[in-house]
């Protein structure tokens, strides 16, 4: 099927997907955590990598000296410890729980997803809802990390077993692996889906990128929202330029009423 060019025609044509769908899986980007009060990394202006280096988060240099970048989580920790999952976070978990949505695989950290209600959540880029100590290896659950950077400024914080070792998010930095399992885990998501759905993500970034190209050579159809162009764009049966919290509790309310309807008939 080719794209639907026309703008009205878009968010229709999303809703029949998913009703006509078997296997739906989703991969959300930073445009949908942006909606509660998240910075992302990459926009044009307001991007973190606009004020910061992205030098900050490679393992690396972390391992050398971890100030420079506790420096700037002090400065964006705020915002991200006291967010709380928005509209679109909550429709996903809805449609999960009616049983039309088989995943979320997530390029956050943030931890809105399972906030929200949602299940199956494949983190590819680690999360921040837990750190380790780089010395001993003791896990703590972020409320340690949020005291420690936004109470204490505790900077870098320091493990409360070994008194030694510097404690780092259990975020993929740069030169790191993905954690575990997780992209096999998507992989398999991408394979046996029918449709898979682009939200909020720039698909600029690999491996995540190439999920979606993963699910339409296994025959899926491909649907992005997203307030930017994205290069998979020309290849996807709908390309909806949108605010995800605006449109998407509204495309699930649509799409659980006509599903209750079918099952009604």
């Amino acid at each position: 099927m080719q794209p639907v060019d026309m703008p009205y025609l878009m968010q229709e044509l999303l809703e029949t997907l998913i009703v006509d769908s078997r296997h739906v899986v989703a991969l959300t980007g930073a445009g949908i955590s942006t909606e509660s009060g998240i910075p992302d990394f990459r926009s044009p202006g307001s991007g973190l990598w606009q004020k910061y280096d992205r030098s900050l988060m490679d393992i690396d240099m972390f391992r050398d000296n971890p100030a420079p970048f506790y420096a700037m989580a002090a400065e964006i920790a705020g915002p991200i410890f006291s967010a709380r999952p928005n509209p679109a976070h909550l429709a996903l978990a809805r449609l999960e729980a009616a049983g039309r949505l088989d995943g979320v695989i997530t390029q956050n950290i943030d931890g809105l997803h399972q906030q929200a209600g949602s299940k199956v959540v494949i983190e590819l880029h680690g999360s921040l809802r837990t750190c380790t100590c780089m010395r001993c290896g003791s896990n703590f659950p972020v409320d340690v990390l949020a005291r420690k950077i936004v109470n204490d400024g505790e900077l870098p914080p320091t493990c409360d077993e070994c008194n030694m070792g510097i404690l780092k998010p259990d975020a993929v930095f740069f030169g790191e692996a993905l954690p575990g399992q997780a992209l096999e885990r998507a992989t398999d998501l991408a394979e046996t889906c029918d449709l898979f759905l682009v939200l909020g993500s720039s698909l600029e970034v690999y491996p995540a990128n190439r999920l979606p190209r993963v699910a339409t050579d296994h025959g899926a159809q491909l649907a992005i929202v997203n307030r930017e162009p994205t290069m998979l764009d020309p290849g996807a049966t709908v390309v909806l330029r949108a605010t995800l919290g605006e449109v998407l509790p509204d495309v699930v309310d649509r799409v659980l009423y006509r599903i209750r309807q079918k099952r009604a008939s």
